[in-house]
């Protein structure tokens, strides 16, 4: 696959129906990395803030970057990775807890908690428990809501997904890979999952940056029959059979099924939508695969199961809003309280250390 476009955008995590759903550990191939370091510390000590300024210096310098955003604050960083340099920094703390496969040798630990007064966050121990008990109360009832709003869309969906319906779909499929599969390779291409969007504190996101970046043309589809799976599955087959490395990306609410299919080497995405950005891009209409007989008796539930799912959702996002706000609470408490000068030297150091990696052949 082509290198990731500068300042490309991904998320690992994702606020599905059964918890938080992680593909961290297969972000990178620890045993290929030059540099693999893992940030440790709690709220405000300024684990996003550190990955960010080595990407920016990165970035300045030519290379190109691979962010990964927060699940719980997209405005907020998770890990970066630069390829040409084999080297990547993550924040290794709950949800995500990760560490270094090869520790002192290409995996390192950073640890910005040593930057904290702990002398005065002891004497703020009952106000800094209050604050994330009360923070991490709001992801359960954020996942209940998900988990309802999964329930309701199944329950309109599935009586319209009639043997006539699949066929169609992958008659569809067919159709385009006609146009847009036409030369194959001997190898298998390679599987690349991400998550490229989801429900957050911020309402549902969707990455269409990284879209833009990536690939020039493709296919919106709008798919309010649940169908978007069937159509992507069958396409990432084929394209896999025929030697072109896809991004699968999963749907984050269900993790098992693809909502978001990439083929950077072909410029082409299929994009479960609505986009904001749809230029070069042709649209695929679920519904008009529906078999017509289960189409005209379920469409009335499908729409009503569709309403009480976005209800859901709406409600699931705010306790996720409310997550943050509480988080961020937290995080002023902290603050005065850490000493960011140590992770400033942390930053300079591992940006001298990175900088001086070898550039490996892509």
């Amino acid at each position: 696959m082509s290198d990731f476009a500068r300042g490309i955008q991904f998320f690992l995590g994702a606020n599905s129906a059964s918890g938080f759903s992680s593909l961290y550990d297969q972000w990178v191939d620890q045993a290929k990395m030059q540099a693999f370091y893992t940030i440790k510390g709690g709220a405000g000590c300024g684990k996003s803030t550190l990955m960010r300024r080595v990407a920016d210096d990165m970035e300045k310098a030519g290379y190109s970057v691979e962010y990964i955003c927060c699940s719980g604050d997209p405005d907020s960083l998770d890990g970066v990775y630069f390829p040409e340099k084999g080297a990547a920094l993550m924040d290794g703390t709950s949800p995500h807890v990760m560490d270094p496969a090869y520790t002192g040798a290409t995996g390192h630990y950073v640890d910005l908690g040593a930057g904290y007064d702990r002398t005065a966050l002891f004497a703020m121990r009952e106000e800094i428990v209050a604050a994330t008990q009360a923070y991490r109360a709001c992801y359960p009832e954020a996942y209940r809501c998900i988990r309802g709003a999964v329930e309701s869309r199944r329950r309109g969906s599935t009586p319209l997904h009639t043997e006539e319906t699949l066929a169609k779909a992958e008659k569809r499929a067919s159709g385009i890979l006609a146009r847009e599969l036409k030369t194959t390779r001997t190898q298998p291409g390679k599987r690349i999952p991400r998550f490229l969007g989801g429900p957050t504190c911020l309402g549902r996101v969707l990455l269409e940056d990284t879209v833009s970046a990536l690939c020039e043309r493709g296919y919106e589809i709008r798919d309010d029959c649940a169908l978007s799976g069937f159509l992507l599955h069958a396409l990432e087959r084929k394209f896999l059979a025929g030697g072109y490395d896809v991004i699968a990306c999963l749907c984050p609410e269900q993790p098992d099924r693809l909502e978001h299919l990439l083929i950077p080497e072909k410029s082409l995405a299929f994009v479960t939508g609505p986009m904001k950005k749809k230029q070069g891009f042709r649209t695929i209409r679920t519904e008009s695969l529906v078999e017509q007989s289960a189409w005209q008796e379920g469409r009335s539930f499908l729409r009503l199961s569709n309403r009480v799912a976005e209800e859901l959702m709406a409600e699931g996002m705010s306790h996720l809003a409310r997550a943050k706000a509480c988080h961020d609470v937290l995080e002023e408490l902290y603050h005065p309280h850490v000493d960011f000068s140590y992770g400033e030297e942390q930053t300079e150091k591992i940006l001298e250390e990175v900088r001086s990696l070898p550039d490996q052949k892509r």
